[in-house]
């Protein structure tokens, strides 16, 4: 996909022209929105982290994930009426770190893991598409987004058993 032809989510449109779509130059320029954002010790990661939920993702070739994974990830926040600014979007491929380095860097409250295993944070072998709670922090594992955001009737089974973690986890 080259640059004249991205399309972006709703969400994010809505985003990008919150206060003003056209701006006269009487009117002061809103302050930029700034979506990649780091902490102070270099965490990288997507979003705002607003309500503090990190989304902790898996993409070597990608800085944080392809763009038709975010737009499924984004529909899923849409569904739990949630949005990019509400969220931090790490990618556990560039950012090697456990949940207790996640937790002291970002506020993480809720977690939501795509293809990252509950070992690699150590945490464990945790099974998927269950609740956890570790310490302060409510956490679902559940299969990459490529698995999720298929036309397969598996697919279907692994998006409803992430759907019902989901309205458990975020009151939905």
């Amino acid at each position: 996909m080259d640059l004249n032809h991205i399309e972006l989510p709703p969400s994010l449109l809505t985003d990008f022209y919150r206060k003003l779509l056209v701006e006269s130059p009487a009117s002061k320029p809103p302050a930029p929105v700034q979506e990649k954002t780091a902490t102070k010790k270099g965490l990288q990661y997507l979003g705002k982290n607003q309500k503090g939920i990190c989304i902790l993702v898996d993409y070597a070739k990608d800085v944080y994930l392809p763009d038709e994974q975010l737009n499924f990830l984004t529909a899923i926040l849409q569904a739990c009426h949630l949005n990019l600014g509400d969220v931090a979007i790490v990618n556990r491929s560039r950012e090697k770190i456990s949940l207790e380095e996640l937790k002291t860097q970002l506020p993480c409250h809720q977690l939501l893991a795509f293809g990252v295993s509950s070992a690699t944070l150590g945490l464990g072998e945790l099974p998927m598409f269950t609740v956890h709670q570790a310490g302060d922090c409510t956490m679902v594992f559940s299969p990459a987004a490529e698995q999720l955001n298929q036309a397969h009737p598996e697919s279907k089974v692994l998006k409803s058993k992430l759907w019902n973690c989901l309205k458990q986890l975020f009151n939905v």
